[in-house]
């Protein structure tokens, strides 16, 4: 790949990350949430992979630690659904309408499904790059 491509390249992956992060956080409160904010993020390692090579993507998250995070991620999310009613009555305040930070329980769920389905992605991504 030619200088441009390279450069242009870094600048989009990092706004394309901090969009899939962004539809992350914040969707609970508008339309986004794990899966889109997941997908984009794994699009980003996508484009690093293309331009500049699994070697270079695998030095932000490789694939032995994506199979580590999204085992630590699914048992987190075990875990959630199975104290669910513990959490939100106990230890979380009720929500208010229209605040960011008021559905406690909705954005913990789209945070470890966004990195969920980014890690899966992720993971699928190297198996096709690899053959």
């Amino acid at each position: 790949m030619d200088l441009i491509t390279r450069t242009s390249s870094r600048i989009v992956a990092l706004v394309i990350l901090f969009f899939g992060i962004y539809i992350i956080l914040h969707g609970h409160l508008s339309p986004g949430g794990s899966f889109p904010g997941g997908v984009i993020i794994a699009s980003a390692l996508a484009l690093t992979a293309v331009v500049f090579g699994i070697k270079k993507a695998e030095m932000f998250i490789g694939e032995r630690t994506a199979h580590i995070v999204e085992g630590l991620v699914a048992l987190a999310l075990c875990i959630m659904v199975i104290f669910e009613f513990f959490i939100r009555k106990m230890l979380l305040p009720l929500g208010t309408q229209f605040q960011l930070f008021s559905a406690w329980e909705i954005l913990t769920l789209n945070i470890v499904g966004g990195v969920m389905v980014s890690m899966a992605l992720i993971l699928i991504i190297y198996l096709m790059i690899r053959g």
